[in-house]
């Protein structure tokens, strides 16, 4: 067995026994349920020695009523326990597998919830939920059939081989010949169909973020009428699984006529060898009829082990891939000062951030503002505005420099602490499939009351327009949203934000699924509530920055423009140039709409 082998081994042995810690206090029950399996296979081996005394009997003319009445009732109490024990063996195993399976699903689903932001910015959604879904019922079958197929494996061969040595040891010896061939065979097939299936399930993976992404996108399919280039991108991905799935069979159909060669080639010879003793009474007829049924059922463990060994390999692959996820760095939530009052004074000295080593998305970003101040973000698509943003909420660490909040390093407060008291509002808010009361309610605890849901309602302009549909504040809401307008969602987040309360406000781009009246509506609402809070807009039209009390213009990452909006106004440079544009574009759109309605008198 050269290196690569041996290092397969190690690591699988290694994962097995992973496997078997995941049992944690079932695992006395599913020992008890393994022994069960034993005495299952024991009663179902010591029917044979019964038949083979009542055949000897009979056929030596030593038979009664009275002792074939004795065989029979202690064939039918074997057979009675066997039938108990195989109960008690399924019902045990069954709970463990079940008890294994809601642990490792909770724990993975769990782990997902803290991981980076980072580790989600390179994942794909559709193979995170194979890994929690099919991956994870692999898992369970591993305890519920695969495990227990080992040991009846074990169970039967170990139990028929003594039984043969009893009955006749050198038929014995003879009807395991083809065990050592079997093996080696077996443990070959082992290793490739161990990668075959591991590719298999890596491009399984694919698959199904194709298929997820396509469902999640099927408006923009269908207004692009993309159909048919979808399906021409997915055909070639379900041919390439039909390629590994066809070499995964390959494998299965190379290894079975040779396991069923050997294995029939082992029971013609051992049935001639025994029949010829036989014929010379060397063993009695009931033996050798228990001796045939005996290594049938010795061959059978022999053939079931490459199937075994598959399924084995799959559970191996499918650990491995569970493990991977589990074996990521969860984000530490609660280091730091855990409980703080926030008042929001930032100080921002040089800071620099980029994403996993890739080049600067923030270069020397130096700002403060007081609590309760306004901060407005403005530039161009990528200048680095929402980065800027996330670093607050300490969704990312920035590189270098440093920020205070409060006086003290940012760092130095746990993320859970920051974003108890940290609103945030992004530029595409997401709402989950559940009602609006749910989804507004999110934020907080679940026995907040009508009211103070209704008032964050109104204070984001979308409380009549929830009262007009049949359900109101029950009425649920599509995936993602889908069920409302762009505007409706964003205000909706804007409500969830707000009932949470925070002390610091981070509002990213967030009116910008609004008309010109909503976003008016909102924000009068929310210079009420930005009194005491400190907030941080991000926003392209002027007129929602312009009463800040520091105005940021950000270009690739740098902040190149600073100041309140008298200041910047009075300055040539980039927010002078949008406001002259946007003005002029407001004041010929007043034309038009003076000069429409002129026409129509």
């Amino acid at each position: 067995m050269n290196d690569c082998c041996k290092k397969e081994l190690k690591a699988g042995f290694k994962a097995f026994l992973q496997l078997f810690s995941l049992l944690g206090s079932s695992g006395k029950l599913y020992v008890l349920s393994i022994l069960a399996l034993g005495l299952t296979v024991f009663l179902e081996m010591g029917g044979f020695l019964i038949i083979r005394h009542l055949v000897d009997s009979l056929l030596q003319g030593e038979a009664s009523f009275k002792s074939l009445a004795g065989w029979t009732g202690l064939f039918f109490l074997t057979a009675s326990g066997k039938g108990l024990f195989s109960y008690l063996h399924g019902r045990g195993k069954a709970r463990c597998a079940e008890m294994v399976t809601l642990s490792v699903r909770n724990g993975l689903y769990d782990h997902l919830q803290r991981l980076s932001f980072s580790f989600h910015d390179n994942s794909r959604k559709g193979e995170l939920v194979q890994r929690a879904t099919s991956d994870v019922d692999t898992v369970r079958r591993f305890f519920a059939d695969h495990i227990p197929e080992v040991f009846r494996v074990f169970f039967m061969f170990s139990i028929n081989l003594t039984i043969l040595l009893v009955l006749e040891r050198h038929l014995a010896l003879l009807s395991i010949i083809a065990v050592p061939l079997v093996g080696a065979l077996s443990t070959w097939f082992f290793f490739r169909i161990f990668d075959a299936y591991e590719q298999f399930q890596d491009h399984e993976g694919i698959m199904t973020s194709k298929i997820q992404e396509n469902l999640s996108g099927s408006r923009v399919v269908r207004a692009f009428a993309m159909q048919d280039w979808e399906m021409k991108s997915f055909r070639k991905i379900n041919e390439e699984q039909l390629r590994r799935g066809l070499r995964l069979t390959w494998w299965h159909s190379f290894y079975w006529p040779f396991a069923h060669f050997l294995c029939g080639l082992q029971f013609c010879f051992t049935l001639l060898a025994g029949g010829i003793m036989a014929i010379n009474g060397t063993i009695s007829v009931g033996t050798y009829i228990a001796f045939s049924s005996l290594v049938n059922s010795l061959i059978w463990p022999m053939q079931e082990l490459g199937r075994t060994i598959t399924e084995l390999s799959k559970s191996h692959v499918s650990y491995k891939r569970i493990r991977e996820i589990l074996q990521e760095e969860k984000e530490d939530l609660d280091s730091g000062r855990r409980q703080v009052s926030l008042k929001g004074n930032f100080d921002f000295s040089e800071v620099c951030f980029r994403y996993n080593g890739g080049p600067p998305v923030l270069d020397q970003i130096s700002f403060s503002c007081k609590a309760g101040d306004t901060v407005a973000l403005m530039g161009t698509t990528g200048s680095g505005k929402t980065s800027l943003v996330n670093l607050i909420p300490r969704f990312y660490d920035y590189t270098s420099g440093e920020v205070l909040l409060d006086g003290l390093p940012l760092r130095q407060y746990s993320r859970h602490a920051l974003r108890r008291d940290i609103g945030i509002v992004e530029q595409e808010p997401f709402l989950f499939s559940q009602t609006i009361r749910e989804n507004i309610m999110y934020s907080v605890d679940r026995e907040v009351t009508r009211a103070k849901i209704e008032a964050a309602a109104k204070a984001a302009a979308i409380h009549e327009s929830i009262l007009s549909f049949p359900l109101g504040y029950d009425t649920m809401v599509g995936e993602k949203g889908v069920s409302l307008s762009g505007g409706q969602r964003q205000r909706i987040a804007i409500a969830r934000t707000l009932l949470k309360d925070p002390a610091i406000l981070i509002l990213d781009d967030s009116t910008s699924a609004v008309d010109a009246e909503t976003e008016t509506r909102i924000k009068s609402a929310l210079d009420a509530l930005k009194a005491d809070r400190t907030t941080f807009i991000i926003a392209h039209r002027i007129q929602t920055l312009m009463a800040a009390d520091l105005i940021l213009v950000l270009d690739q990452g740098r902040i190149v423009q600073k100041g309140r909006h008298e200041d910047l106004i009075s300055r040539e440079g980039f927010y002078r140039g949008v406001f002259h544009l946007q003005t002029k574009m407001e004041e010929e759109l007043q034309k038009e709409l003076r000069d429409a309605g002129a026409g129509q008198e």
